[in-house]
């Protein structure tokens, strides 16, 4: 996604850094990965590394962050009540999950999973997808989480089966048993 104020060589620069990152997390874990071993294989000075990043983990927080903007949510769809319009919103973010299926695997992998996974549930939480109308603020926010962490569970399987399923199809069990439970 094109961020405000940034050119197109430093998109460029920044991407093959996070590129090289998730090479590097597919042979290490994060703790180990060096701001030297990024730079040599990226091609870049270490003073453009810390331009943008204070660190390895700052770096992957970014790719973290590209994640969670590509998933759809209620403010950027126009009509919830449409629900083939959400099923094409939900399956096009399923295409961009396969279509990122490197970092999907490692963002989704028992390496870097727990903190991701954590922010990925929060970040879902506060969607504000609608849910049963007339339940206490208290009640909705479980409704909420358990979703969450059922979508979450589902998506990571998706991934670890190398996508067994077509994007249409995910994207119609989540919302189906998303529906069952908000009604």
């Amino acid at each position: 996604m094109k961020k405000q104020g940034e050119n197109r060589r430093v998109r460029m620069t920044k991407q093959m850094m996070k590129d090289v990152l998730l090479e590097l997390l597919e042979q290490q874990e994060l703790i180990s990965i060096t701001v030297t071993a990024i730079c040599e294989r990226a091609d870049v000075h270490r003073s453009t590394f810390y331009k943008y990043y204070t660190d390895p983990a700052d770096l992957m927080r970014d790719i973290e962050q590209d994640f969670l903007k590509m998933i759809p949510m209620p403010s950027r769809i126009p009509d919830l009540q449409n629900h083939e319009q959400l099923l094409k919103e939900t399956t096009a973010f399923f295409e961009k999950v396969k279509l990122n299926r490197k970092a999907c695997r490692i963002l989704f992998g028992k390496s870097i999973g727990n903190s991701f996974m954590a922010r990925l549930v929060d970040y879902l939480c506060t969607g504000s997808f609608p849910v049963n109308k007339g339940a206490d603020e208290q009640s909705e926010r479980y409704i909420r989480l358990y979703i969450a962490c059922g979508t979450v569970g589902m998506l990571r399987e998706w991934v670890d089966t190398d996508f067994a399923l077509s994007s249409r199809r995910i994207a119609e069990m989540m919302f189906y048993y998303s529906r069952r439970v908000t009604s």
